[in-house]
């Protein structure tokens, strides 16, 4: 905390260590956010109600009284039991946000506002204080207010329309693209604020994050399309293939789909050398890729054909990385879990548990050379730390 107070935490180590973070999230943006902020070291202080974070009771299930969706997201954290239907609990958090450093929250818009709790208020207890809010649509704007999931703003922001085949209805991502994407961002915003404050100095800043704004970067180049202003541009999905490259996409082997990549000329000109080596020069030009956009559907038969010759997704994709074209297996969930490329990678991390022993949980994406970063503590049971906590921040009265 940003007090004499912080010497009493937990020691925790990372460039981030030091750094006090009020937590007032539930369920996946916002604590992905906040994992990947503890992970750097910061002392993350989740405030939960009296009946916990919503997750807590969603698969897999960890023993008895565990949640793997929960572990994940909250490994490293520290757990206060608040209620914010009560005037104790608003005093509560009210006095941890005035310690903090930083301001997480994804409550419905308006929502601490109302209880004495926005970032104006709490501006004036902490003038220092970085705040980042996370909502579905924001705080500003047409639907400024509005609740939602991540599917929701998935749909509302044109993914899933770009998601399945032409011919046939759009389809969920299958992943939470939104989500998790809205927690990245909302990070680096957070980063950014502090080093601003840091560089600059002056007084906090404060982030407003929607996941539809989230969303919008995934769409690439097709957002540039439609800015052109020709009105008969509508990008719209395109099954297995990239709309505006060809080849690029998925493929099937008699025994298995495989991916490949040949985006450039330079590489379509190595891809066309081993079709046209194996199949005979295509009747079709294909020199360009605005002709092989147009001729989609011949190079995916000449590239499955030679795929079928060859026999296997495995050998196709030897061959084509050795004339270097990217190209990759299509794994599972569980073949990644199992994988040699993640093993290779510390992708997953086991951390221990008082209960468990130990769970493993999904690592930090990004590695430094120098700067350990991970997650270095279990996940917290409710209220584990609102003793804790709640002393700490008496002391501070006194």
């Amino acid at each position: 905390m940003t007090d004499n107070t912080s010497t009493e935490a937990s020691a925790k180590t990372g460039p981030l260590a030091g750094l006090c973070v009020a937590d007032l999230t539930q369920v996946l943006a916002g604590p992905y956010c906040t994992r990947l902020l503890a992970d750097m070291g910061a002392e993350v202080i989740k405030v939960e109600s009296p009946s916990g974070d919503p997750s807590r009771a969603l698969p897999p299930r960890l023993g008895a009284h565990h949640s793997g969706y929960f572990a994940w997201l909250n490994a490293g954290k520290k757990s206060v039991v608040a209620d914010l239907k009560t005037q104790s609990g608003i005093a509560l958090v009210r006095e941890l946000v005035t310690r903090a450093d930083v301001v997480v929250e994804n409550m419905r818009p308006g929502s601490l506002a109302a209880k004495g709790l926005g970032f104006e208020e709490i501006r004036k207890l902490n003038p220092g204080v970085v705040m980042c809010s996370i909502s579905a649509f924001g705080n500003s704007g047409a639907l400024a207010g509005r609740a939602g999931q991540g599917i929701i703003a998935e749909a509302m922001a044109g993914v899933i329309d770009m998601n399945g085949r032409a011919d046939e209805p759009p389809l969920p991502m299958g992943i939470s693209l939104a989500d998790v994407s809205a927690g990245i961002h909302a990070y680096a915003a957070i980063l950014t604020a502090l080093y601003k404050r840091l560089k600059m100095g002056g007084g906090g800043e404060y982030s407003d994050m929607s996941l539809f704004d989230a969303c919008l970067p995934f769409h690439d180049n097709a957002l540039m399309e439609v800015q052109t202003g020709d009105a008969s541009v509508n990008p719209t999905r395109n099954g297995s293939e990239h709309r505006t490259v060809v080849p690029y996409g998925v493929y099937r082997a008699p025994d298995a789909s495989f991916v490949l990549a040949a985006g450039t000329e330079a590489l379509w000109k190595r891809l066309a050398g081993l079709l046209d080596g194996a199949l005979g020069a295509s009747a079709v030009d294909l020199g360009t890729n605005e002709k092989r956009v147009q001729a989609r559907a011949v190079v995916r038969e000449r590239i499955e054909s030679w795929a079928r010759a060859i026999g296997s997704a495995a050998r196709a994709i030897a061959i084509l990385e050795d004339i270097g074209v990217p190209a990759g297996p299509v794994e599972s969930v569980r073949d990644v879990c199992a994988g040699a490329l993640a093993r290779s990678r510390n992708s997953f991390v086991n951390i221990p548990d008082p209960v468990l022993g130990h769970i493993r949980v999904l690592a930090t994406p990004f590695r430094f050379s120098q700067t350990p970063a991970g997650p270095q503590e279990h996940p917290p049971t409710l209220g584990e730390h609102t003793a804790e906590i709640t002393s700490r921040l008496g002391k501070t009265n006194t």
